[in-house]
């Protein structure tokens, strides 16, 4: 009934349209076109304001990674706004051989600098910034960013990395879908990579806001760190700094080659739009792009978790507390009374663990929640992130947070409960299907974390279906002790005995 109704709402009305007569599902409106080099396009006409939102999907993460050079999907975020030979440069075979000295200098650097020469390093770094600063010279900066906001795209153009992919995604007028495949096509066909170095600095300056100079973000990163050990959602998806340090446009281009083809692509087209108008041009522009050979990528399982884990991180600023367990991926049929828990815990002021430790019990500012982190593909993470008042005791914190997640277990929701967290998580989703983009990226995320992107449509009725015994299941079998790690921040953080339930268990280590 749900899919119906959205149908009859979302569908255009136009009763001489083939997608108006009768009830059509809107899945069933979505056209996909696969080219011969295996990038797939999910296209969605609608009706509506002359608007079309277009999304990306990249499906390279962590996994992908060579060691030692942590981060480069995300690095790859920033340099894939950097144009090709034809968008970006001011002399393109002057441009060439700029940076191809560049390169060499800074190969040389390397040398010199693992030689502890100082001199020799100080002489050549000399060098190597003046080159930089010659080729920066024929660069039109920023030239495709430019073209997609003149285009009208200022407002949406972005990209985000995640541990399972990268994705960029922009809307336009209609009457510029062509510039869209032109600009698109060009930096997946034509990558320069320009200004690599440049970029380099700004994604060490990113981390050190964003992770370093961050509590949340340096307690998450020890939490997957400590919790993913020895499997790739355990490295940051921005790189450590010392793997940052050692990216050049050698490396950088030899991941591109290697990894980022055609068949790793989906693109999700939805407004107002012609499928039958728009793939000609699909296929002239985005079936320029070479295919390229998939490499096996699926990593080793994770391994089970025998104990408890614990760490403790000094860090300046006031206290904080993540309790973790690792969850399964998705696709796994428990991954529906996963999230159902975790929104029962955390994920509204009605929600169990905001009523306990903001109101009732006061000991906490917030609460968060999430589950699907830092990826849905491989077995993740649930985790609660509490962020306590001062002066609170963090024993006390984490065995009221324990015995919520105990009292849940064992006694179950209320079926008033259960349906409210249920009716958010509809709302939430109908509201994302209203939306141009919105319906783009529920397509995506689906194709990446299910491997298909109608398990979108069939979300909600997942969590309706979820039961008060499916509730109690999932957190008996996956959020126990055993599988947890609890990770401690703050300026003193003092050592103590475990706390809370089950604290008969020994730990890990």
């Amino acid at each position: 009934m749900l899919l119906h109704a959205l149908s009859l709402l979302l569908l255009p009305q136009d009763p001489t349209s083939p997608l108006a007569q009768g009830p059509v599902p809107l899945q069933e409106a979505v056209v996909e076109h696969r080219l011969e080099n295996g990038w797939t396009f999910l296209i969605l006409p609608r009706e509506g304001p002359p608007i079309v939102s277009f999304e990306t999907l990249v499906d390279v993460g962590l996994v992908d990674e060579p060691p030692g050079l942590g981060g480069l999907v995300h690095m790859f975020e920033h340099l894939a706004f950097k144009g090709s030979d034809r968008i970006g440069s001011l002399d393109w075979p002057a441009e060439e051989a700029a940076l191809a000295r560049v390169d060499e200098l800074h190969a040389e650097l390397r040398i010199a600098r693992a030689s502890a020469d100082d001199a020799q390093s100080a002489a050549i770094e000399a060098d190597w910034r003046e080159a930089l600063t010659a080729a920066s010279s024929l660069v039109q900066r920023e030239e495709f960013s430019r073209l997609m906001e003149r285009a009208g795209g200022a407002e949406s153009m972005n990209a985000s990395t995640t541990a399972d992919h990268c994705r960029f995604f922009v809307s336009l007028p209609s009457n510029q879908v062509e510039l869209w495949c032109w600009l698109e096509s060009e930096r997946f066909l034509r990558p320069v990579l320009r200004e690599l170095y440049l970029e380099r600095d700004a994604v060490l300056e990113e981390r050190s806001m964003l992770v370093e100079a961050n509590a949340v973000g340096t307690l998450l990163e020890e939490l997957a760190a400590s919790t993913f050990r020895a499997h790739p959602y355990g490295r940051p998806v921005l790189g450590s700094r010392e793997d940052i340090q050692r990216y050049d446009r050698a490396s950088a281009r030899a991941f591109f080659d290697a990894k980022w083809g055609p068949a790793q692509c989906t693109t999700a087209i939805v407004g107002d739009i012609d499928p039958e108008s728009l793939i000609p041009r699909l296929e002239a522009y985005f079936g320029r792009i070479p295919a390229r050979p998939q490499a096996a990528r699926d990593p080793a399982p994770l391994a089970e978790q025998r104990g408890e884990r614990r760490a403790r991180i000094e860090f300046p600023s006031q206290p904080l507390l993540a309790i973790g367990w690792p969850v399964p991926p998705a696709k796994h049929t428990d991954a529906p009374a996963v999230e159902v828990a975790i929104r029962l815990l955390g994920a509204a002021r009605t929600s169990r663990l905001e009523r306990r430790l903001l109101r009732e019990d006061p000991l906490c500012a917030s609460v968060l929640v999430s589950n699907g982190w830092p990826g849905k593909k491989q077995t993740n993470l649930g985790y609660i992130l509490a962020m306590p008042l001062e002066g609170a005791d963090l024993r006390e914190v984490e065995a009221a947070i324990l015995e919520e997640v105990q009292a849940l277990a064992e006694d179950g929701p209320e079926p008033a409960e259960l349906e409210g967290v249920v009716r958010v998580a509809r709302i939430e989703h109908q509201r994302s299907m209203r939306q141009h983009a919105g319906l783009a990226q529920g397509l995506l995320a689906a194709q990446s974390s299910h491997g298909d992107w109608r398990a979108h449509f069939h979300r909600i009725a997942k969590l309706e279906a979820v039961t008060t015994a499916d509730v109690q299941r999932v957190l008996r079998v996956h959020f126990i002790r055993s599988r947890r790690t609890i990770i401690e921040l703050g300026a003193a953080a003092a050592t103590r005995e475990p706390q809370g339930p089950d604290a008969g268990e020994e730990d890990e280590e």
